[in-house]
């Protein structure tokens, strides 16, 4: 694992030797705890994805609210099977909460997630099509012959495939994330590293370890901290990443100190195969500058407020301190980049 210990002790050389404990990050970096619903339907399971033994997920995000119904459904990653998708929107459409209370009145809840997973046992993990494995093949060979035109074409094939397995979801987006290391695009190396999904034994825990490390070490780059922090509590639960938990404990605190630090957090953003870019906010401040393409519209949705705003260059934000746990969808054409400056917090 000299790999993992290398790219560790690059993220402590770039953050500096700060250690601030790394229980302070919590004051910033708040996880968000899932609600429980008073009615909650589960998914139908698709014909076909059980006539064919395919197995896979679908991450929604969705509003609750002041009634406790649903609202505002959609899916924010999926493992590129539609059919599932599909269904696990349906379902949590039907869902029905206890509405969240604030001054003894009912209030939207804003930020909330859940992850649908279709499973049908380790066999339905690992399925790979014969079509799938061809172009995979191909596409590979082409990769390390670095005949990055082709290795564009046969992406864009592969995922043109209406259902995949859950293997053939990970192969795709680990071959996908080596191509975006190859041509330097950390952004979309970070973004296909965070649609790999592990069931069962489908995977080593070693695996595990090198891509959560990866996406660890991409995060913090990207100064993307809530993700950072998120994939450190993860880390915290596997037993292969214990004997680099005092690095990665080094890590977090530095970050929690540049947080609270004078100094501009700035993310370089673009908007790809989706038409959102999202993002968890760490402070209460933040402008949206040096747009080169089109942006529709910013979505701010925090634990009890959503908020929706047209967007222009060089737009400044201020969030009360009041709104809790906020995240933005910034919505576009594909292909626009932009720029997020998280602003330094004001006491």
């Amino acid at each position: 694992m000299k790999n993992i210990s290398a790219s560790i002790c690059t993220l402590l050389a770039i953050l500096g030797t700060t250690h601030t404990s790394a229980i302070e990050v919590s004051k910033h970096l708040t996880t968000t705890i899932d609600p429980t619903p008073l009615k909650r339907v589960e998914p139908k399971y698709p014909i076909n994805a059980a006539r064919n033994n395919r197995s896979g997920w679908a991450e929604l995000s969705f509003i609750i609210e002041k009634d406790g119904s649903v609202s505002n459904v959609f899916a924010s990653d999926t493992s590129g099977s539609k059919d599932f998708t599909s269904a696990a929107i349906k379902a949590v459409k039907k869902w029905q909460y206890t509405p969240a209370m604030e001054n003894g009145k009912p209030i939207q809840q804003c930020v909330n997630t859940v992850q649908m997973n279709f499973t049908m046992g380790d066999a339905g993990t690992t399925g790979v099509s014969r079509r799938f494995r061809k172009k995979y093949n191909e596409a590979n060979q082409a990769l390390k012959a670095k005949d990055f035109a082709q290795v564009e074409v046969l992406l864009t094939e592969i995922n043109r495939l209406k259902h995949r397995h859950l293997s053939e979801n990970n192969f795709i987006h680990t071959l996908s994330a080596e191509y975006a290391s190859a041509i330097n695009d950390q952004d979309k190396q970070l973004s296909h590293l965070n649609q790999i999904r592990f069931f069962g034994n489908s995977s080593s825990e070693n695996h595990q370890l090198k891509i959560l490390n990866q996406r660890f070490s991409l995060a913090v780059h990207l100064n993307k901290f809530k993700l950072a922090f998120s994939i450190y509590k993860r880390l915290q639960k596997l037993d292969a990443a214990k004997q680099y938990m005092a690095q990665y404990d080094k890590i977090i605190a530095q970050v929690d100190t540049f947080i609270q630090s004078n100094k501009e957090l700035v993310i370089q953003a673009k908007i790809i195969e989706k038409d959102f870019w999202f993002h968890q906010l760490v402070r209460n401040e933040f402008t949206l500058a040096d747009v080169t393409g089109t942006l529709n519209k910013l979505d701010l949705r925090c634990a009890n407020k959503r908020h929706v705003y047209t967007v222009e260059n060089n737009n400044t934000w201020t969030i009360p301190k009041s709104w809790k746990n906020c995240s933005l969808y910034v919505y576009g054409d594909d292909n626009t980049h932009f720029k997020l400056v998280e602003h330094p917090m004001k006491s």
